[in-house]
């Protein structure tokens, strides 16, 4: 569900991009609400996507799809619900709705359609009289909701896809609890990046954009360096976070799965490239450079269905590590490129191009 995630709000934001700098919350809302109802209508049939690949590898029977395609659909409604609490920092919501959740999951596990279906109420709720606005009904163009689907689905494979397709490989008989906890520092770090470093680039983006219309060229080479500065910084702190968080991981699991420690140090590992890549990726695609950033992801997640099919467990994962840190080193490189000087990347360059 997280790599379907993103490409089920993708859309959303371009929807609502061109109102998202005045932070006007009201029409910000309106216009979600706007195209809500059609973009998850236009969402549901990437639940095939993955609905048929498990079939065919699992051979569960349509009772037991059905309920899949079911459970996928009304997460897809939940995590499309906290696209406004996202885009308004409003971090309590956010909290509210994870409560939720995970409140349904505690007291009544077996009724497993209600943690999402409880969660998105809460959101839609705090949307208040806007919600009228489903009426509207407005439609994306189909061409621009298939571009941002699949660019969605390749920059979420890279932090997710491993866990699809290990599911696939194995037919689930994997390890579980040592997969998830090694992964989770990955997670915990790429969750840090965007609610703490996230919002001083957004900032730093949004002086360099006023010193291009306003400023003098040495202010302008100024903000320029500072945006530079404070992208770096964030990516590098994101690293190093990430970085102290799997060794934590990796001493714990080795403490309490002391059979298990190769594979959750081998995990734990490649769950941190896999996470740098998916940050230096977003990061080329803040920036533009959008095909650049779906071909890393294409890369790795071929690389992913590969290792998996002719390796085992530990095997994939340490070709995955390897494969990875090759891709990282290029990313970097790619990155440095184009974050040096950012006012050229953002804007000189498309002007010179008219």
């Amino acid at each position: 569900m997280p790599w379907l995630a993103q490409a089920a709000c993708m859309p959303a934001y371009r929807a609502i991009g061109d109102l998202m700098a005045e932070r006007d919350m009201q029409k910000i809302t309106r216009c979600f609400c706007e195209v809500w109802p059609a973009m998850f209508l236009q969402t549901l049939p990437l639940a095939g996507l993955f609905a048929l690949p498990l079939w065919l590898a699992t051979g569960w029977s349509w009772q037991a799809m059905g309920a899949y395609l079911l459970l996928l659909g009304a997460h897809v409604l939940f995590v499309q619900s906290l696209v406004l609490a996202n885009v308004g920092e409003r971090r309590g919501l956010w909290a509210v709705a994870w409560g939720a959740y995970a409140l349904a999951l505690a007291v009544v596990p077996t009724v497993w359609i209600l943690p999402p279906l409880v969660a998105a109420a809460t959101q839609i709720a705090a949307m208040g009289r806007q919600l009228s606005h489903v009426r509207v009904f407005e439609r994306l163009d189909h061409r621009n909701f298939a571009a941002d689907a699949l660019r969605g689905l390749l920059l979420g494979s890279v932090l997710w896809a491993d866990k699809f397709v290990l599911f696939l490989a194995t037919d689930g008989t994997f390890q579980v609890i040592v997969v998830f906890m090694a992964m989770l520092p990955a997670v915990l770090a790429y969750n840090f990046y965007f609610v703490n470093m996230a919002p001083h680039v957004d900032r730093a983006v949004s002086g360099l954009h006023r010193a291009i219309e306003k400023e003098t060229l040495p202010v302008l080479a100024s903000r320029s360096t500072l945006l530079s500065y404070v992208v770096d910084r964030s990516v590098l702190r994101t690293g190093a976070v990430g970085m102290m968080l799997t060794l934590a991981a990796a001493l714990l699991l080795g403490g309490l799965q002391p059979n298990h420690v190769l594979l959750s140090v081998t995990v734990a590992v490649a769950s941190w490239t896999f996470m740098m890549l998916t940050l230096l990726s977003y990061e080329l695609d803040y920036i533009g450079e959008k095909i650049t950033a779906q071909t890393l992801g294409a890369v790795h997640l071929v690389v992913s269905i590969l290792a998996f099919a002719v390796f085992s467990t530990n095997g994939a994962y340490a070709l995955l590590l390897l494969a990875d840190l090759v891709l990282v080193a290029g990313a970097w490189a790619l990155y440095k490129r184009h974050w040096a000087q950012p006012e050229y990347t953002l804007f000189w360059r498309h002007a010179t191009s008219w």
